[in-house]
């Protein structure tokens, strides 16, 4: 059996809904607004504690050992894990060879009559650390006897990473003002307003992968009159574009109001970063005022906004992979939710 197998068997066998007590409560906001025949098809709410510069962080465990999963939503990947902390609870992890599909970096993406996005590149061989866990949990998932992808973090203040390829298998409301994650399956609903808490929500299309390597959902936003593709990302503390993109929505450091910030860990001072205010930004309908964005050269990047836990915290989302449409709603007061997180300090044998 190839690795590959494994992990796309590995990933699939999600356990069922956990028993939250925010489960157990009724939803009348929800049952008044769907008309017969639509069932929203709630899964499971996801309770969410937050880093002190705002990242949403859930409950994992790894063979029964409590962990921290940092959510991702701007990852393709489904879950990876920390070699620190596998170091740290002694499991042992395996060097593999695989061979992956890398898109072009031409900077030209084709898409079809319905908004598929059309890859174009190449297959390379990559080498990898995958490791095999024995019982595993994260958020609602939970897994046994299963094969994982496993890369060194910068530290190790999360055991691991769970990202779209996981989080996205459903429908999934991304309420950071209120702390939690919550999954749906949806009948019946294709063509009904999903965002149930309110009736005034933006949807706007989405495009996703014709082949269905990357699961995030990437939209259109205007900044200052001029269209660029967006992602979402909750382990991103502040949205930011590329210079090159930048500059070409007006974003540059000579705007009024800009300001220098430290640069990215690893960089020099010879690759700035700038906080720069945006002028006019709406997505579909939405219009949002007060924002600001990180600007700084990355090379290879592409042209695409990624929009951080700085404007996820202050907009409620709904991403409907049943619907190809992801909704927003602006947050009036919203509440910053900063915290911390325990890391295991010493190795468990």
């Amino acid at each position: 059996m190839t690795m590959t197998h494994l992990f796309s068997t590995s990933y699939a066998r999600l356990a069922g809904p956990l028993l939250l007590a925010a489960l157990m409560s009724s939803s009348p906001a929800l049952a008044q607004s769907l008309p017969a025949g639509c069932e929203m098809g709630e899964l499971a709410t996801v309770p969410l504690t937050f880093t002190d510069d705002l990242r949403p962080v859930m409950k994992a465990s790894l063979n029964g050992f409590p962990i921290s999963a940092v959510v991702n939503i701007g990852s393709s990947q489904p879950i990876v894990l920390n070699k620190k902390t596998l170091d740290r609870l002694d499991i042992k992890v395996r060097h593999v060879t695989s061979t992956q599909f890398q898109e072009s970096r031409s900077g030209t993406t084709d898409f079809t009559p319905q908004g598929e996005i059309i890859p174009s590149g190449q297959f390379i061989v990559r080498e990898g650390v995958t490791t095999f866990v024995d019982d595993a949990s994260f958020g609602r998932t939970k897994l046994m006897d299963s094969w994982y992808l496993v890369e060194d973090f910068w530290d190790d203040t999360f055991g691991a990473r769970v990202g779209a390829g996981n989080l996205l298998l459903t429908d999934l409301e991304v309420a950071l003002d209120e702390g939690y994650l919550k999954h749906f399956n949806p009948q019946g609903c294709f063509r009904e307003h999903l965002a149930y808490w309110d009736p005034d929500a933006v949807a706007v299309p989405i495009r996703v992968d014709l082949w269905k390597r990357d699961p995030r959902p990437v939209f259109s936003v205007l900044i200052n009159g001029k269209e660029v593709s967006a992602l979402l990302s909750t382990a991103t503390p502040h949205s930011y574009l590329p210079a090159s993109a930048a500059e070409r929505l007006g974003l540059t450091p000579a705007v009024s109001g800009a300001t220098r910030e430290e640069p990215l860990p690893g960089h020099g001072q010879d690759k700035p970063v700038w906080s720069v205010p945006v002028g006019q930004m709406s997505i579909g309908g939405l219009e949002v005022k007060d924002f600001n964005v990180r600007v700084m050269d990355l090379p290879y990047s592409g042209e695409i906004l990624i929009l951080g836990t700085d404007f996820l915290h202050r907009h409620r989302t709904y991403i409907a992979m049943s619907q190809r449409q992801v909704y927003f709603s602006a947050v009036k007061n919203p509440i910053l939710k900063r915290g911390s997180v325990e890391v295991i300090s010493q190795p468990v044998k």
